[in-house]
């Protein structure tokens, strides 16, 4: 009776885990997309990018501090995930340079948001023209011409 016990567990778990596995054919693997729409082009993302800065200019300006957090949030996604990434993807090979120019942009939106917690007024228009600074030095390197017809400061 042990014995019979005994080999039915035993065919129970063999029989489990034979069903439960999965083969490795069987596995798929998924691309995952950070800038959200795998279909997304670089000059989409641009154009969207443009768009929240130009709500973040005009939050800054009312000194809306909570659209102004919003909106720096957005930027940071849309250019710091989106743009760069698609860049990145388009474009092989990127030179040390965009990445410090990447570090810079990071960095003033890390102060920006900051500044946005504290309300400090005094200080955030300069971080945000420190900002635009960081967009135009990139784009003045690496914008290509079909990609966007306008320099940042113009639009705002």
């Amino acid at each position: 009776m042990k014995q019979l016990l005994v080999i039915l567990t035993i065919m129970c778990v063999m029989f489990t885990g034979l069903i439960s596995c999965k083969k490795p054919e069987d596995v798929a693997v998924e691309v995952l997309y950070t800038s959200g729409k795998k279909d997304e082009t670089l000059e989409h993302a641009m154009k969207n990018a443009s768009r929240d800065l130009r709500r973040l200019s005009r939050s800054i300006e009312n000194r809306d501090w909570v659209e102004t957090e919003m909106w720096t949030k957005e930027l940071k996604e849309g250019i710091g995930y989106s743009c760069v990434e698609l860049y990145m993807k388009e474009h092989r090979g990127v030179s040390s340079e965009f990445v410090i120019m990447g570090s810079r942009f990071f960095d003033a939106v890390r102060n920006l948001t900051s500044l946005c917690k504290e309300h400090n007024s005094e200080n955030i228009d300069a971080e945000f023209n420190r900002l635009l600074t960081t967009c135009d030095d990139c784009h003045e390197i690496y914008k290509e011409e079909e990609d966007l017809p306008f320099t940042l400061r113009d639009d705002l």
